[in-house]
């Protein structure tokens, strides 16, 4: 399966490696100031579409070829899986009822970066009569690339199964 990013390398499990091969593979510049102000206004996007229960607003901090990284399941790959990862048509409705996201490092390329950090999330799921308040605090790496409209976007997301 190809990354879509352009890199040398091609496979999703080497996620931690792909800022380090792209920037081995590419002559880019530097990540500059400006394009980590841009990739925190993701971060910000991403998590105010959650708690405003925006789909649209989510799907749209995402590159057209996303992919998640989910602990235990497998990737789940492009905007239509995602879409149905996270809003299933099964019945069953999640809301994210409080969302932070703090960002620990950021680095890359001006077309490939990185962030790494810890996000602490809850949220409600229902379906049926089944009705379930839940919390996570997770590690999570996130990687984002420069569009052809010199937007950034998310690339790939990975997450851990929850800290304590």
């Amino acid at each position: 399966m190809s990354l879509a990013l352009g890199l040398c390398v091609r496979q999703p499990t080497l996620l931690p490696f792909l800022v380090i091969a792209y920037a081995g593979c590419s002559s880019t510049a530097p990540l500059s100031a400006s394009d980590s102000t841009a990739i925190r206004g993701v971060q910000a996007a991403y998590v105010s579409a959650w708690l405003a229960d925006d789909t649209t607003g989510v799907l749209a901090t995402l590159d057209s070829a996303a992919v998640l990284l989910p602990p235990t399941h497998a990737p789940v790959i492009g905007a239509r899986a995602i879409r149905g990862f996270w809003w299933p048509s099964d019945g069953s409705r999640t809301k994210i009822t409080s969302f932070d996201w703090t960002m620990d490092e950021i680095a890359g390329t001006n077309q490939l970066a990185f962030t790494r950090g810890v996000s602490t999330l809850a949220w409600t799921y229902d379906k049926d009569t089944l009705h379930q308040v839940s919390k996570s605090r997770n590690t999570n790496l996130t990687v984002l690339r420069r569009g052809a409209d010199g937007r950034w976007r998310i690339a790939r997301q990975m997450w851990s199964m929850a800290l304590p």
